[in-house]
């Protein structure tokens, strides 16, 4: 981590910390990659810039106008701002009340899906009032945790106190301002519930009812957003896994089907060899044998 304290053309920086990104954080849905807070001059003008990943601006005093994407923002205290990458930004500060803020860079390949959890997307990059006590709190645990020689190296506190502030935005944002931006984001959501729960019994009938909507209308948003049903994505996930357990392990098929949530053989065996093409054992069988062969001719 390399950490810099300096003055630039438009801002006194009084801590800027750039993160080394491990193998760790990359396997994250998201981690951050720079911390810093600045005060701005009066009367200063920014851009047109892009910037690399995504930012969030935590306004701590004073006011600025920001201008993204043709629009106008007029931003003051405990509000918070996303850039996002590659899209080019400026803005004004005000004269009487020069702008101070924290910025904290990430990137990973759930942004805008986490991003849309708190009600923002390129299209609205803005929330009003949204910084709270318990966020500032967050954000000085992970100056706190920059700035901590015994701590610098710690990816895991860095990852933690990175989600807890997505996580305080998301509980403080409206189901209304959540929808506005992403209208179906009850969609994700039952996909997200699919991926979680299906090795349990889970019923497309209880994703709809878990989600809030009907059956049929979850089964034609899904089909017609992930060009697949959600009951053959519900089996291509369980059998996905029953395949690597197949191959990985020495579980009999029995295990194997209840591990997954069939109830019964028979049904596991007909639902592997509709999306297979073979039978399960006969799966393993031609698995073990290419394994044999790739060992024999290493």
């Amino acid at each position: 981590m390399m950490r810099r304290t300096k003055n630039e053309d438009h801002f006194d920086i009084v801590e800027d910390h750039y993160f080394t990104t491990t193998e760790l954080e990359k396997s994250s849905a998201i981690w951050p990659v720079r911390l810093g807070m600045d005060i701005s001059k009066t009367s200063c003008h920014v851009g047109p810039k892009a910037v690399p990943y995504f930012y969030f601006i935590f306004v701590l005093e004073g006011q600025a106008e920001f201008i993204y994407k043709e629009k106008k923002y007029r931003v003051q205290k405990s509000d918070v701002f996303c850039f996002f990458p590659h899209l080019a930004h400026e803005f004004y500060t005000d004269q009487e009340h020069p702008l101070q803020k924290v910025w904290i860079a990430f990137e990973g390949p759930k942004s805008l899906a986490l991003l849309e959890r708190i009600g923002i997307n390129p299209s609205k990059p803005f929330i009003a009032n949204a910084v709270s006590e318990d966020i500032l709190e967050l954000i000085s645990n992970l100056f706190s945790i920059a700035n901590d020689h015994n701590r610098q190296g710690s990816d895991l506190a860095r990852l933690i106190t990175l989600h807890q502030i997505f996580e305080e935005l998301s509980r403080n944002t409206s189901g209304a301002l959540r929808n506005s931006v992403c209208s179906d984001y009850w969609l994700q959501q039952g996909k997200d519930y699919i991926e979680m729960h299906y090795c349990d019994r889970v019923t497309i009938e209880q994703i709809a009812e878990h989600v809030g909507v009907d059956r049929a209308h979850f089964s034609r948003k899904f089909h017609s957003t992930f060009l697949i049903s959600p009951a053959k994505y519900l089996q291509t996930l369980k059998i996905n896994e029953a395949k690597r357990l197949l191959e990985q392990t020495t579980y009999n098929l029995s295990i194997i089907a209840q591990s997954i949530g069939y109830t019964d053989m028979s049904t596991f065996s007909k639902a592997f060899k509709k999306t297979a093409g073979i039978p399960p054992r006969e799966y393993r069988f031609r698995h073990q044998s290419r394994q044999e062969i790739r060992t024999a001719n290493a």
